[in-house]
């Protein structure tokens, strides 16, 4: 059985990913040059978005760390980040994988993003991340869904339903959460064809070696000699 202190652990730990996640993504969002108006103002409100997602992580970090401060403990943690290529379009899993585990009743089997594994975060319309509150806790889900669009070792169902289910483990606002799924079940065909039609043409997503240069774009890095995991 958990204790406050085991309990307290585990979020903090969910919580340095998060931030390490809405950090990556601001400083991505904050950096592309953009052409258009419309792309301008949707810039700027992603930025807004993730700078409030970044402030209440910290605090509920700040809050979870004064916790465990009570108990005498400091942690020392392996913390799984998202980082991003020098094109800000793909990003790459580092320093541990990313789970999930279904709870009690939930049928399906579990979910172990592994470190390496290379996402464009599009499996999720990107017009609900402006809808979404700003906590980040939905980055957790939008990168298990879309490792397993990528895999499709499973039904395409199965995988909305598995991120329906992470979201709601991540406590993301309910109402929200059904919008989102709803909108994966009507527009993500698009997304899951699209990724087929790569792998057809030998695209690899899991990477054995990570670039050195933070400048280097995807398109660059895939074309260089033994960066892939052999899987």
């Amino acid at each position: 059985m958990s204790t406050p202190l085991d309990r307290a652990l585990s979020h903090l730990i969910q919580g340095f990913r998060l931030l390490c996640l809405v950090i990556l993504l601001s400083i991505g969002f904050s950096s592309r040059a953009v052409g258009e108006d419309k792309d301008k103002a949707e810039l700027r409100e992603r930025k807004a978005f993730i700078e409030k997602a970044t402030a209440e992580t910290w605090k509920q970090v700040h809050e979870q760390l004064a916790e465990m401060a009570k108990h005498g403990v400091s942690p020392l943690l392996m913390v799984t980040t998202l980082k991003p290529f020098g094109d800000w379009d793909f990003y790459y899993v580092d320093g541990g994988n990313i789970e999930w585990r279904p709870n009690p009743g939930q049928k399906f089997k579990e979910v172990e993003v592994p470190t390496g594994f290379v996402t464009d975060l599009t499996s999720i319309p990107r017009v609900f991340w402006q809808a979404l509150r700003p906590e980040g806790r939905y980055a957790y889900a939008a990168v298990v869904h879309d490792y397993l669009y990528w895999e499709q070792d499973r039904p395409r169902e199965e995988a909305d339903k598995i991120l329906k289910f992470a979201m709601q483990d991540s406590k993301v606002d309910p109402k929200l959460t059904e919008t989102i799924y709803l909108a994966v079940r009507s527009l993500g065909q698009t997304a899951w064809d699209n990724n087929g039609k790569l792998k057809k043409l030998g695209e690899r997503r899991f990477l054995k070696r990570f670039p050195e240069d933070f400048t280097i774009s995807w398109s660059e890095w895939k074309k260089k000699p033994d960066v892939f995991a052999e899987k």
